[in-house]
């Protein structure tokens, strides 16, 4: 817009920004302003699409980077601020429905089209030495000694084993007592006892039952008594060999033959019962110490580090940081640019300002020396 000089008063000068002629009286009209922010969009689009905005992606990771190296993580944000984001999120965020739905039904996918269907060995998913290593590791944990230790002493282990060899004894009982039947003339007479001796005792039968099983009890737990536990667990050489031998037999079948024996709705169960547990269990006080103290040390050991050395104990590189911003904002800016999106919020940010009284003086008057 071409502002001309008032006749008779003061020459007309071009004005420093705009390129237009003004005179110190006019008052510039809501239309310079407006151009001012169309022209800043633009501007903006021209640097935020294609080869322009991978050149700024590179420049600005770099100016990053320099100004990472000159602050420290305790200088732009305290233990407190972190812990209490983490405790918003982790104790309070509410889970909905939508969540384990949503979960349920990826796995149900990833069941059946992924796993179900995979003809790979087990061996492709952990290999033989990363599966000694953890066996091993785990058999001499001591947490897993004590728990092995309590299932041995326990009453009901005592319980199952006596019921686990009564049901062996009779089975072969059984087994045996069929094969006699099957004798020419020996079914005949154990009928004939059978009836016999139904007739005499009727609870016979059943009072034997109970006294071989009384039996299998009392002798399973006379030989725990007899063992010495911690002399049995000392050695976790028999145990792991036994999982490495259960292994060799099973590490070359398909990853699909061991999924076939777990349903989808069992994998939705388990889902379930993990969000219940998770939902009790961050409500705890036990839960939140856990995440205040991992806080702290957090801060602890890197609250004099600077962001520029935390970026690489974590690994992120500035390779990593250009490669990410490429990959996800190129398409998302794009497509703004091209709907009007990124025109509008350049507007709405820049407009206030470009409207300001600072502004208009300087569209008015030009910089002040």
């Amino acid at each position: 817009m071409i502002l001309t000089g008032i006749p008779g008063k003061h020459p007309a000068r071009a004005h420093p920004i705009l390129g237009c002629v003004t005179t110190p009286d006019a008052t510039p009209s809501s239309s310079s302003s407006d151009l001012l922010v169309d022209a800043f969009a633009r501007y903006m689009i021209e640097q935020l699409t294609g080869e322009r905005f991978v050149e700024l992606v590179h420049k600005e990771v770099d100016h990053a980077l320099e100004a990472a190296e000159m602050l420290t993580l305790g200088e732009v944000m305290t233990a407190e601020q972190v812990a209490g984001v983490a405790l918003k999120y982790a104790s309070e965020w509410r889970i909905e429905g939508a969540i384990p739905e949503l979960s349920g039904e990826i796995a149900r996918r990833v069941h059946a089209r992924t796993l179900l269907a995979s003809e790979a060995p087990i061996s492709d998913v952990v290999d033989d030495e990363h599966f000694a290593g953890l066996a091993e590791k785990v058999t001499s944990l001591p947490a897993f000694r004590r728990l092995l230790e309590e299932i041995v002493s326990s009453p009901v282990t005592a319980r199952w084993i006596s019921l686990f060899l009564y049901r062996s004894a009779a089975g072969k009982l059984h087994r045996q007592h069929e094969s006699a039947r099957a004798l020419p003339g020996l079914g005949t007479l154990l009928d004939v006892t059978e009836r016999i001796t139904s007739r005499i005792a009727p609870r016979a039968g059943h009072s034997l039952e109970i006294a071989v099983r009384e039996l299998a009890e009392r002798t399973t737990q006379r030989l725990i008594s007899r063992t010495h536990v911690d002399g049995v667990l000392s050695d976790n050489e028999p145990l792991v060999e036994a999982i490495l031998e259960l292994w060799d037999e099973h590490s070359s079948d398909p990853v699909g033959s061991v999924i076939a024996a777990v349903d989808p709705d069992d994998i939705e169960d388990f889902l379930i019962l993990g969000f219940e547990f998770w939902r009790d269990f961050r409500q705890t006080t036990h839960f939140r110490s856990i995440v205040s103290e991992g806080v702290a040390y957090f801060f602890e050991k890197y609250s004099a580090v600077t962001l520029a050395e935390l970026l690489d104990e974590v690994g992120v590189s500035r390779d990593d940081m250009i490669e990410e911003a490429l990959r996800f904002a190129p398409p998302i800016l794009e497509l703004t640019a091209a709907n009007g999106m990124l025109t509008s919020i350049v507007q709405r940010l820049f407009g206030p300002f470009a409207h300001s009284d600072e502004v208009q003086a300087l569209l008015l008057d030009g910089p002040r020396s």
